[in-house]
């Protein structure tokens, strides 16, 4: 009975947790939000990045050399009307919506094992008057053993022209699941990508294709699930974890299970676990929380 009166409790709570968000860290991304170098206008150099190399098909004597489709500058003052309200700090990149341009970086963090990952990006589309239907990508990446880059999870983002060009960055975000001890990219080197998605040569056809105009981008940001409660050492926060707390539930003396470090096993312990358990059980957020609900009960009454 004592089980069965918290898992009552623990169904809101649940729920609850889930949807306020996931306990997560920080990783660095350097130049992230495209500080260096500072300009007083606009630079092609991009400290931190790596520009996706010329494709053989591109022709520099149309105008633009190739790296100058990616660089940095200097957002305009927060009087000006065109300024990005939203900028994090005083620069962002541009990115020229041509096939194959993109930014990349290899970072020193790895992917770990039992741990899930979020990118987001700053992204504003329409520069330039970009043409309709234009997608970029961001992607997270580890490298294989010919140092290719091997996608672990990507998310685009398509520009519509009646969107505008309206100067505020927007978030885009790439989720990947929990990293298993099976997967190829556990233990290898985290790699973050931005590139354009269009396709040679048919983007470059000039009466259909989808060529031109260019993408605002600033405050990159990766994180990753913080090291969650797991009493049973078994590599995951579940409901083994949960049913543990519960045969300890107010316990104030010798509790094994306090979160909290404030002597008692109640709550606020109770809802470091919820979270920890829900962000390792769901990459998103189901659209009925009655999933969340009915599989709470199933594994209380078992």
């Amino acid at each position: 009975m004592k089980r069965r009166g918290v898992m009552v409790a623990v169904v809101g709570l649940l729920v609850a947790v889930w949807a306020s968000g996931f306990q997560v860290e920080p990783i660095s991304v350097p130049n992230g939000s495209f500080e260096s170098p500072q300009t007083l206008f606009v630079s092609p150099v991009i400290d931190s990045w790596q520009k996706s190399p010329k494709p053989w098909w591109y022709d520099e004597s149309g105008g633009y050399l190739w790296i100058q489709l990616t660089g940095v500058f200097l957002n305009l003052p927060p009087e000006d009307p065109e300024t990005i309200d939203n900028c994090d700090g005083q620069q962002a990149a541009w990115l020229f919506a041509v096939p194959e341009v993109g930014l990349f970086q290899d970072l020193e963090a790895t992917y770990e094992m039992g741990r899930f990952y979020r990118l987001t990006v700053g992204v504003i589309g329409g520069g330039a008057n970009m043409k309709d239907n234009v997608p970029i990508a961001i992607r997270l990446y580890y490298r294989d053993e010919q140092d290719n880059k091997v996608a672990v999870g990507a998310t685009t983002c398509v520009y519509r022209t009646e969107m505008g060009y309206v100067k505020h960055l927007n978030d885009v975000i790439l989720e990947i699941g929990r990293v298993q001890e099976t997967d190829v990219w556990a233990g290898k080197n985290i790699g973050v990508e931005i590139v354009s998605e269009l396709v040679f040569p048919m983007d470059l056809d000039p009466e259909t294709g989808r060529a031109g105009g260019f993408w605002d981008l600033d405050h990159v940001r990766l994180e990753k699930s913080a090291v969650g409660p797991d009493f049973t050492a078994d590599g995951i926060v579940n409901f083994e974890d949960l049913a543990m707390m519960a045969q300890e539930w107010m316990a104030c003396e010798a509790a094994t299970v306090d979160l909290t470090g404030e002597g008692c096993v109640d709550m606020d312990d109770m809802a470091i676990l919820a979270g920890f358990w829900l962000q390792q059980a769901y990459v998103q957020p189901p659209t009925d929380s009655l999933t969340v609900v009915e599989e709470i009960q199933a594994n209380f009454s078992e």
